[in-house]
């Protein structure tokens, strides 16, 4: 069996901040159990918006006529990986403008055969102070990515800061204790759909 693969979605411009400290944490449990994992800072790539084809003619809205951004270019990798890991800031409640871009690009993958139904993603948003806003900004990136067909392990929404109460415990910044399980639970799960594959459609 081929090595399980993931890649790590950086939509933060700043490479040693909360972001990217939670998911080098997710990727470090993901390399522990065994898998390759790459990283896409999404700040060093050459963006072009996305061109709303879909709205205007669903039939445009495919890899082939997309403008050959970076993004577009990352095609061929987001279709061969086996899990997702999509880490943003915090920017007035919501994921950053550049995250909503790779997001906005990846309605033509879904628009042309469904490319990432069936693939294991987790979610990162996190605030260099508790101002508010991380739920929302995590839930925005999960509503368009469950419809696009991934699977979102028990616990792979991820905020910081934040605490977390249990009937048992309060859970002080659970997210960065968390992390390294998120990434090994991504691997065992798709450890077990490669042996066992569900026909999803």
């Amino acid at each position: 069996m081929n090595k399980p693969f993931i890649l790590g979605i950086n939509g933060s411009p700043h490479i040693k901040g909360n972001v990217s400290q939670l998911l080098n944490k997710v990727l470090e449990g993901v390399k522990k159990e065994g898998a390759r994992t790459k990283i896409i800072h999404l700040y060093k790539l050459k963006i072009i918006h996305e061109p709303g084809y879909y709205s205007e003619n669903p039939k445009k809205e495919v890899p082939s006529k997309m403008p050959r951004d970076d993004i577009v270019k990352l095609y061929p990798e987001i279709i061969k990986c086996d899990g997702l890991v999509f880490a943003t800031p915090v920017y007035w409640a919501n994921m950053s403008g550049i995250m909503k871009d790779f997001i906005d690009h990846l309605t033509a993958l879904e628009n042309n055969g469904f490319k990432l139904e069936g693939k294991i993603a987790a979610f990162i948003a996190a605030t260099k102070e508790n101002e508010g806003g991380v739920e929302m900004a995590a839930m925005s990136m999960v509503t368009a990515l469950a419809q696009m067909g991934v699977l979102i392990p028990p616990n792979s929404v991820m905020w910081y800061p934040g605490d977390w109460h249990t009937a048992k415990k309060i859970y002080n910044s659970w997210a960065k204790k968390d992390a390294h399980l998120v990434g090994r639970n991504m691997v065992k799960l798709i450890k077990l759909l490669k042996k066992n594959p569900i026909p999803w459609s």
